[in-house]
């Protein structure tokens, strides 16, 4: 039998009092509500699950595209049609994901099990995918397809969890935005890593940047590496929000699906990170492209992608504050405008790696506020959705953004793949045509979805709510 009430009549139509206070008078607060209750060792194990995720997520952000190309002979048009459909079809599993673990009993909480088991299956997947055979044929194409899909798989059930950990560790506003930056900083030193050894790896275990060995190696270093970093996140973090911390009207699929679509500000999170990651997607994947054939350096690949990462990771240490005095989609919005002037500038510093380096970075650390922030914002959309519906949900929140994330990266790689079909990319034959091509693949997508982000973030309207929203739902657990 359900235990859940009836939720408050007419309350779609209540609009919350952003006066109010986040706690209630005389209430103490519980672990789930106290800032403090999350251990510096909590806070940082969220980095360290970051950097996992990117050893496979940037690595095949970054690379695989170009390993389809170059190395398993695939040609450029057929590998965007194949990452776009297998990661569509993949992001799908998310939502799936998100509903059980949301009803995950076990005696390690709803999502850390899936950290425990998911993450050797992960690194077994990751490793596969790079190990698609020569050719360009129909084989190599099947084999990309099957072990693209299943690494995408295996990704949603162990980030798909982990994400969920920020809302299920504490309910305190504040601590979700530190934690989110210590994601984002986890993001950074992961693009760090992928960014300066990943090309160096190769060229070490295989001999050049394009060897099928060095990939091979390579994954397999990063598969264990991220293994054991997941499995440390399994140990240090603490789930202190109940599953059903208020009494609830139904546990039905339908029913959670519907509540999700009706919360509005989860909707404006989920399509501002589509275009997030598709932006990622062609930055990560462009990178190789433009270094080699437009900046003509080889060396420049891990000069580009590192300053990228360092954006992130420096993005990840002042994003909380900048949002805190700014406000959230005030800020948001300031740097993605600033992100679009000095990102035109770029097109006339080709011929100077270190100007175009210094502005790419200082382009991609105010453009990237709400990249750090997105989590935190989906974790706060759990308030609302509670409040609107009497459920939490966190698990299907956050494998809507997981999924979110996924079809954003699919469209940036598969938009990038099919612009170089466009202008006839073919490796080892690249003319002043195609570089310059390049050039507007790699600088000119990114301004354009930029402007898409700003368009949409500008709809976000929960922060002002946020604190009226969360005392209502404080008094209404606490029977007032």
């Amino acid at each position: 039998m359900s235990t859940r009430q009836p939720r408050t009549p007419g309350r779609d139509s209540v609009q919350p009092d952003p006066a109010r206070d986040d706690g209630v008078a005389g209430v103490p607060l519980g672990a789930a509500d106290d800032p403090r209750a999350v251990r510096r060792s909590e806070r940082a194990a969220f980095a360290l699950g970051d950097v996992a995720s990117n050893l496979t997520w940037t690595t095949i952000s970054s690379y695989l595209l170009f390993f389809y190309t170059d190395v398993a002979g695939i040609v450029a048009g057929a590998a965007g049609t194949l990452m776009l459909i297998a990661r569509l079809l993949d992001a799908f599993f998310d939502p799936a994901v998100g509903l059980v673990v949301d009803r995950t009993t076990s005696r390690w909480g709803r999502a850390r099990p899936y950290l425990l088991f998911g993450a050797p299956l992960l690194g077994a997947l990751t490793l596969l995918t790079f190990l698609t055979p020569g050719g360009g044929g129909t084989a190599a194409i099947v084999y990309a397809y099957v072990t693209f899909v299943l690494v995408g798989l295996a990704y949603s059930l162990v980030n798909v969890p982990y994400g969920a950990l920020m809302a299920m560790a504490t309910r305190d506003s504040g601590t979700r935005m530190q934690l989110a930056g210590m994601r984002s900083f986890g993001v950074g030193i992961g693009l760090i890593v992928v960014s300066t050894a990943t090309q160096p790896l190769i060229g070490l275990f295989g001999g050049s940047s394009t060897s099928r060995s060095g990939f091979a190696w390579t994954m397999a270093l990063y598969a264990a590496i991220g293994m054991i970093l997941f499995w440390a996140v399994f140990g240090l973090v603490k789930e202190r929000v109940p599953a059903a911390p208020i009494a609830e009207e139904g546990a039905g699929i339908r029913v959670s699906i519907k509540a999700l679509a009706r919360n509005r500000p989860w909707m404006t999170v989920f399509s501002f990170s589509i275009l997030s990651f598709a932006r990622l997607g062609i930055i990560t994947g462009g990178a190789v492209y433009f270094a080699l054939h437009v900046l003509h350096k080889p060396s420049a690949v891990p000069v580009i992608l590192l300053a990228f990462s360092l954006s992130a990771v420096l993005g990840s240490l002042v994003t909380a504050k900048t949002l805190r005095l700014l406000g959230q989609r005030r800020g948001i919005l300031l740097g993605l405008m600033g992100c679009i002037v000095l990102s035109g500038l770029l097109f006339f510093l080709r011929d100077n790696l270190i100007a175009f380096t210094v502005v790419f970075f200082v382009a991609n650390l105010v453009g990237g506020l709400g990249f750090v922030a997105g989590p935190a914002l989906v974790a706060d959309t759990a308030e609302w959705h509670e409040w609107r519906s009497r459920r939490r949900d966190e698990g299907l929140l956050f494998a809507g953004y997981s999924m979110s994330t996924k079809i954003g990266a699919a469209l940036g790689s598969a938009c990038l793949a099919w612009g170089l079909s466009g202008i006839n990319y073919r490796p080892g034959a690249v003319t002043s045509d195609v570089s310059d091509g390049i050039a507007l693949l790699f600088i000119g997508l990114p301004i354009l979805v930029a402007a898409l982000q700003a368009a949409v973030i500008a709809t976000y309207s929960l922060e002002a709510k946020l604190p009226g929203v969360k005392a209502d739902n404080l008094r209404l657990r606490e029977g007032r």
